[in-house]
């Protein structure tokens, strides 16, 4: 039993080194459902996570919360915030989103990581057929790595990141996406440096009928194998949305729900992993008109 305990603690280990330092890591508990297969299907406040681009058909104004414990470990907090308003005419909607990021030990904080976003996203072309969206995200990341046992303040980082994105869709029925993620290398940290991941997702999503989609993407990070997600979303009444999904690298296993009433949309997602404790997570959306 103690060297069982220890390899999961090693476990955990890397998977915060790993999980820190703004690696991925999601808001929403719909696209999480769907195994974040959600490059192409992105259509919310919380499109900036995904796809900037989907920003564009967000035509009315939401707000969203979300919060989620990486791996069901109490030193772990993930919470973000976002907001997302239509702009007047053809300018597209933008958005903000906060996330705070936290490892903590016994009350002591050994790491916060704070990300700060706003984002872009407008059509190129729209008729009646098909639409062509671009979108972009300009953000900030603050690194604060807490005080050492001996009391001493190990220091803090800012820089600024970049993403760009296109979706297109034709009939409503078939969507494509492509999202560059840190499309301008940043790096954290003047002595000791620290290049922030880049990423290229491109995917696909296709909707049978007006109550089933199903979306397929693939996601590279540099320096790491090619991850692949799929997901599908169903909803049996107009007021309920069932999801489920897989994903590889490694071979995951998600599933979740919403519920929708007059404008408020409550989520929640299960999210497997082959060694590690699960993780859950839940959002609460509410949109409304001016």
């Amino acid at each position: 039993m103690k060297i069982s305990n220890i390899i999961v603690g090693l476990l955990l280990l890397a998977t915060l080194v790993q999980a820190g330092v703004f690696d991925s890591r999601y808001p929403s508990a719909r696209a999480t459902g769907m195994s974040d297969a959600y490059v192409a299907a992105a259509n919310d406040v919380w499109a900036s996570y995904y796809n900037p681009a989907g920003l564009a058909m967000v035509n009315i104004y939401q707000v969203a919360t979300a919060v989620q414990r990486p791996f069901n470990q109490a030193f772990f907090s993930d919470a973000f915030l976002a907001a997302a308003a239509p702009l007047p005419g053809k300018f597209g909607t933008v958005s903000v989103v906060f996330e705070n990021y936290g490892v903590s030990y016994k009350g002591q904080s050994l790491s916060s990581e704070i990300t700060a976003t706003v984002s872009h996203g407008f059509y190129l072309l729209k008729d009646m057929h098909s639409s062509l969206s671009f979108g972009y995200n300009l953000k900030y990341y603050h690194l604060s790595l807490g005080e050492s046992t001996g009391g001493v303040d190990l220091g803090s980082a800012g820089t600024f990141g970049m993403d760009a994105g296109l979706q297109a869709s034709l009939y409503e029925r078939t969507y494509v996406g492509v999202y560059v993620y840190n499309i301008n290398a940043p790096v954290l940290g003047a002595n000791v440096k620290h290049e922030l991941p880049q990423r290229l997702v491109i995917g696909a999503a296709y909707r049978p009928v007006s109550n089933l989609i199903t979306s397929l993407s693939f996601d590279k990070t540099v320096g790491f194998n090619m991850e692949i997600h799929g997901g599908l979303e169903y909803l049996p009444v107009h007021w309920l949305a069932l999801r489920v999904g897989a994903s590889t690298e490694p071979n995951r296993f998600s599933a979740g729900f919403g519920v929708n009433y007059n404008g408020i949309h409550l989520d929640y997602s299960f999210n497997n992993h082959p060694v590690l404790p699960e993780t859950h997570k839940f959002g609460l959306t509410y949109e409304f008109n001016l």
